[in-house]
């Protein structure tokens, strides 16, 4: 059965998206290893839970990570 393309409608002017886009460019590469164990465990967790990008994943679960400690580390008044 064929997908449904989806409709590119965008209520913003062509040169502010085209502005936006290019500030969202992945630009810098960085490389994870891992152990056998480490990648058996990855490979279980997106094969259950029907993970399909895994760069997308793996992006997500660092920022999540770095955006906690910064909110735990946050400094209080009181």
């Amino acid at each position: 059965m064929a997908r449904k393309k989806r409709s590119q409608k965008h209520n913003l002017a062509p040169d502010f998206r085209s502005g936006q886009r290019d500030k969202l460019v992945r630009r810098y590469r960085k490389t994870i290893l891992f152990n056998e164990k480490e990648l058996s465990l990855i490979r279980q967790y997106c094969e259950k839970y029907s993970v399909r990008n895994k760069s997308a994943f793996m992006r997500d679960i660092v920022i999540s990570h770095i955006l906690e400690q910064i909110d735990d580390n946050y400094p209080r008044l009181f």
